[in-house]
């Protein structure tokens, strides 16, 4: 089996809380911290298993970033007025923290 036919089309994300979030590889690429450790030069553990643990990111801050993730995907390159994301004023300094480590 060549390299290409062994990846994943999926990629598991896993909250400090233990919540797993399966998101396309497509959209898990968006992030530039995620697409380091799936195709970086180095061969990460998480490039093998497409399994990511983040130990220190909360289920309700990751499901935010999951679905901004796939918005980011929806919409880059688009030519079209681009809605907006909204985030719960409670969670927007975590939510925004969060991205910033994972460069999305």
């Amino acid at each position: 089996m060549s390299e290409v036919e062994s990846v994943s089309e999926y990629v598991k994300l896993i909250s400090s809380d233990g919540f797993v979030f399966v998101i396309h590889r497509e959209a898990a690429m968006r992030s530039g911290t995620i697409k380091n450790m799936l195709v970086g030069p180095v061969q990460f553990k998480e490039s093998v298993e497409s399994e990511i643990p983040f130990r220190d990111i909360k289920a309700v801050i990751l499901e935010i970033v999951c679905r901004y993730l796939y918005y980011k995907w929806q919409y880059e390159g688009s030519t079209t007025e681009i809605p907006e994301f909204k985030v719960d004023p409670e969670v927007v300094l975590e939510t925004l923290m969060t991205a910033d480590f994972l460069e999305c």
